[in-house]
């Protein structure tokens, strides 16, 4: 399937790449203006208009690395989940490793090795 495209009268064509910003954004209960109001590109100045957010998610309007960025940290994910993950249909599985990343390693592998088989 071919990505949409954007293109405007004085504008190189560009293509609007594949993200998962509305899912994220509804899996953390958050409507458009309220993670616009969470984006800004420095304290208190607002990086982007819930109306921009909005075209961003049904692929009228591409979307920045600023923007990528900034709608990560408001929705407590990674630039990569926007990009590649739907937390509707790993949400429990992203938010678990997530908190796995933050540990050793080793202990967390001692720990799931120690639990007992379902089978069991």
């Amino acid at each position: 399937m071919n990505k949409p495209l954007l293109y405007a009268p004085g504008m190189t064509e560009r293509h609007l790449g594949k993200h998962y910003l509305r899912q994220w954004r509804e899996y953390r209960g958050l409507s458009l203006r309220a993670l616009a109001d969470r984006m800004e590109s420095e304290p208190g100045v607002p990086l982007t208009s819930h109306a921009n957010l909005g075209r961003i998610e049904t692929f009228k309007q591409p979307y920045s690395q600023e923007i990528l960025e900034a709608a990560a940290i408001a929705l407590n994910c990674s630039v990569h989940d926007i990009l590649e993950v739907d937390p509707t249909k790993e949400g429990e599985v992203v938010d678990l490793m997530r908190l796995l990343k933050r540990k050793d390693l080793a202990t967390v592998r001692a720990i799931i090795e120690g639990l007992p088989d379902k089978t069991a």
